[in-house]
């Protein structure tokens, strides 16, 4: 029996659908006419243990950082057990099984780490799905391939996973002991990924608080035409006039610049006529139609992956989360059938054009996001997909339309008297709108090119025009806008712009980024939740607790490095060479567990966060700990210490009697608690005490060990209380 494992439901029945129906079984469908049963994940049915698992007591201390396994133990998710046992159930009759994962390196993990958690060591294929349309399905299904060609795939997803837990779970931990210890409550946050991105937020609020606006000028003159009709020339302002911004601030210069021009005559040094044309634009990658939704319609980068989720799962658009634009040239061929089907054939659309878009050598492991052609009848569609699937048709339509074809001249002019003054003048004209005649962001970045002067007439070199008038423009600088969605994502994909270092920024160019197409929405949404980020209208602005966080991190060389978007997206740029074999999954992790540890021996120090701003004690009980305040849920001032966990009573600000160890003595007057017989560890004298349910007891305060009475003689240490139970209070 064929098994086909699916990423999650909806998958399973677009490929049980393909091969012929079948009937549906419990998790699964049953397709006996050709010997095949498809059943499917939830995404990851398997998670990773957490930090706790691997140390002794359950609780991770500071002394355990980093946690490191030796080797990581998975576990089924919580209400993903009873699909787990299908799938090791139907792995017994199975006799070949296909990984249908979603078409990229996490799909290629959610499957592949089921077979040895469940003992699968047979022949093992692989369906890759770049639509869920019966044809491609088909088609995908004619082209199966080994699952051992996509083993090095494998090990980019599983270093992947491994660097986030190492990196950000220790990370976090180091960082909440520490800030804990300084009474700052609650749990904190580091991620590999979600930490740079933060600071890309904290950075660009920063500029904008910082703003301050700077008056600065302008000149146009204005010069008589023989048509008539005046031709507007900028003042090209000579360096050494301008500010280090590059802007002139000096008005009363320019004012009498302006009056002495009126009257002067201007020759032209240069003058170009160009022609140009401009191609549609390549179709969506999802960041790009993640930043085209959030410009058009107000849309979050994770409402605009739910809405592509929901087109692709509805058979209208194919495979969502994909980080390349360019197309198969097998596609080609259907691309009319797709328009006809949508309704797309009109207004300038010719099926027999083909856009630069078409080149398979270019496609990487998905192409493009575009309409599959299926209709959309019975599909049920919420707003958002209806809106995020007119933009893709749109985009996909204007791939067959002619492309804009356009006029640029251009003019430099000089004073007859002084040929170092020189002013430029420019004009954009559309010949043929093509595409951009219906596409009204189109046709707002030709309004951004054009200068202030209308269309150029044909000049000659060494014609001379009289300056008949002069202008003083007063421009203010403004501040740069706060991050939007799909501004940041923008922002995350182009890391390189945001680096000084030039050899860096030349190597992450091309192919580096924060995160990927398939993490980013998930991130910023993650940034939110943590209250790191607000969201205000479409605005993304860090909270105050995300800006200290950053704060915290700049300040310590050891910590810095993780606050910066190059060092993660080297590391993208070594999960992409896994992939292709360059790198190999044990070295890529040996360099993060080096990170891991320094990284926690930096936010681990006492000086990380300055001690004057918090207050902090001793722990009286383990000595070594620092207790912190707290305030019960009856309002009450309580000590707790962040390591041994005792609990103390507020004594004048500073930890005062240890709750478990306060006399149960009647009287409104305490008395110290009486002496008990010799700790058999130090000999030195134990205390008498009584739990809360009025049971004697004794311990030893230099030890941190208790012993219940003796049985026959209660004036002698009986039974030592297991270490763990003493811990944790009980």
């Amino acid at each position: 029996m064929r098994l086909i494992i699916a990423e999650k439901p909806s998958v399973a029945t677009a490929i049980a659908d393909a091969l012929g129906g079948g009937k549906k079984g419990p998790g699964y469908f049953d397709l006996p006419s050709i010997n095949t049963k498809v059943t499917w994940c939830y995404g990851h049915l398997l998670e990773q243990e957490q930090p706790e698992y691997y140390v002794e007591g359950g609780r991770v201390l500071s002394s355990h950082l980093p946690v490191i396994p030796a080797v990581f133990k998975l576990s089924p998710r919580p209400k993903a057990a009873d699909q787990v046992k299908i799938i090791k159930s139907l792995l017994k009759e199975a006799s070949e099984v296909v990984n249908a994962g979603d078409a990229d390196r996490e799909g290629q993990l959610l499957v592949d780490e089921l077979f040895p958690f469940l003992g699968w060591t047979g022949k093992t294929s692989r369906l890759w799905l770049s639509s869920l349309d019966s044809e491609s399905v088909k088609l995908a299904l004619a082209k199966i391939k080994q699952n051992s060609e996509y083993a090095r795939l494998y090990d980019s997803a599983l270093a992947r996973q491994r660097a986030d837990w190492l990196i950000s779970l220790n990370a976090s931990i180091a960082l909440s002991r520490n800030l804990q210890a300084m009474g700052e409550v609650g749990a904190w946050s580091i991620g590999r990924v979600q930490t740079p991105t933060l600071a890309l937020i904290v950075d660009r609020d920063a500029v904008i608080k910082n703003f301050t606006k700077q008056d600065h000028y302008l000149l146009d003159i204005a010069l008589s035409s023989p048509s008539g009709e005046d031709i507007v020339a900028s003042w090209v302002i000579p360096e050494d006039y301008l500010n280090e911004d590059g802007l002139l601030l000096d008005q009363s210069l320019t004012q009498s610049f302006g009056l002495d021009l009126i009257g002067s005559n201007l020759a032209v040094s240069e003058f170009t006529c160009k022609p140009g044309t401009r191609s549609a634009p390549m179709p969506f990658t999802l960041g790009a139609l993640q930043t085209a939704a959030s410009n058009l319609l107000g849309l979050s980068a994770a409402q605009t992956l739910t809405a592509a989720q929901t087109l692709y799962e509805a058979k209208l658009t194919t495979y969502p989360r994909t980080d390349c634009a360019y197309l198969p040239e097998e596609m080609f061929s259907k691309a009319n059938q797709v328009l006809t089907n949508l309704g797309l054939t009109g207004d300038g659309v010719d099926s027999k054009r083909q856009h630069a878009a078409w080149n398979t050598q270019k496609v990487e492991a998905h192409h493009g996001i575009i309409p599959t052609g299926v209709l959309s009848e019975g599909a049920v569609l919420d707003s958002n997909a209806v809106r995020v699937f007119e933009i893709i048709k749109k985009s996909f339509a204007q791939l067959f339309m002619a492309p804009e074809s356009f006029e640029v001249r251009q003019a430099k002019f000089v004073l007859s008297q002084d040929s170092s003054k020189e002013f430029a003048a420019q004009s954009r004209q559309v010949l043929v709108a093509g595409w951009t005649g219906n596409d009204q962001s189109a046709q707002a970045e030709d309004e951004t090119f054009s200068s202030s002067s209308k269309y150029l007439p044909n000049l000659e070199k060494g014609q001379v025009f009289i300056c008949n008038k002069a202008e003083v423009l007063s421009k203010e600088t403004s501040p740069l806008k706060h991050y939007t969605d799909g501004t940041l994502i923008s922002a995350m994909k182009s890391v390189h712009k945001l680096i000084d270092d030039p050899r860096l920024k030349a190597r992450l160019k091309e192919t580096s980024g924060l995160g990927t197409e398939a993490t980013r929405a998930a991130m910023l949404e993650a940034l939110i939740d943590k209250g790191y980020v607000d969201r205000k209208g479409r605005n993304l602005i860090a909270t105050a607790k995300g800006a200290q966080l950053i704060g915290w991190l700049r300040k310590d060389d050891g910590t810095a490095i993780f606050a910066q978007a190059a060092t993660t997206a080297l590391q993208e740029d070594s999960l992409a060479d896994i992939a292709i074999g360059r790198l190999t999954l044990d070295s890529f992790l040996e360099s993060v567990k080096q990170s891991a540890t320094s990284l926690c021996a930096a936010l681990l120090k006492a000086s990380f966060i300055d001690p004057s701003t918090v207050i902090f004690s001793t722990c009286p009980a383990c000595l070594g700990a620092r207790c912190v305040p707290r305030i019960s849920k009856a309002g009450n001032a309580y000590h707790a210490c962040t390591e041994c966990q005792a609990r103390f009573a507020d004594d004048s600000g500073k930890p005062g009697k240890r709750f478990e160890d306060s006399p149960q003595l009647s009287g409104a007057k305490s008395k110290p608690a009486p002496k008990g017989p010799v700790c058999s560890e130090c000999n030195k004298p134990t205390i008498s005490l009584k739990t809360k349910s009025d049971k004697p007891y004794f311990r030893c305060m230099a030890c941190q060990i208790s012993w219940w009475p003796g049985y026959k003689n209660s004036k002698l240490l009986g039974t030592k209380w297991p270490i763990r139970e003493e811990a944790t209070g009980q």
